[in-house]
């Protein structure tokens, strides 16, 4: 006897967030979604630096050298860098600077 295939994923369900949570999301609306990318693609070093001093840094990354890249093969080897000589700690961005800040009884996450 063959098994019947799963049921397809409803499709049609959309999330709609409460008021609450698009107060406090930074992306309360698909405008502001859409102008973010907008600029991830004119400025995307701007806009990745703008993400990065949201972290600690043990060691910032030097000044010039946030991303430098090639793509294209007849200039050379391809290659990406980013944030040359940036030195952080993961756990730290992830954990202790919370609770350095006062937020080490709060809730991080519910599931």
């Amino acid at each position: 006897m063959k098994d019947k295939d799963p049921e397809p994923a409803a499709m049609s369900q959309t999330y709609y967030p409460s008021d609450f949570v698009i107060a406090k999301s930074r992306l309360p609306s698909f405008e502001r979604y859409k102008e973010i990318h907008q600029r991830s693609l004119d400025d995307p070093e701007g806009f990745w630096n703008d993400i990065a001093n949201e972290f600690y840094w043990q060691t910032p990354y030097e000044a010039g050298k946030f991303m430098s890249y090639n793509f294209d093969i007849n200039k050379g080897k391809i290659f990406v860098k980013w944030m040359e000589g940036a030195v952080t700690n993961v756990c730290f961005n992830v954990l202790d600077r919370h609770v350095r800040n006062g937020h080490g009884e709060k809730v991080a996450f519910y599931w």
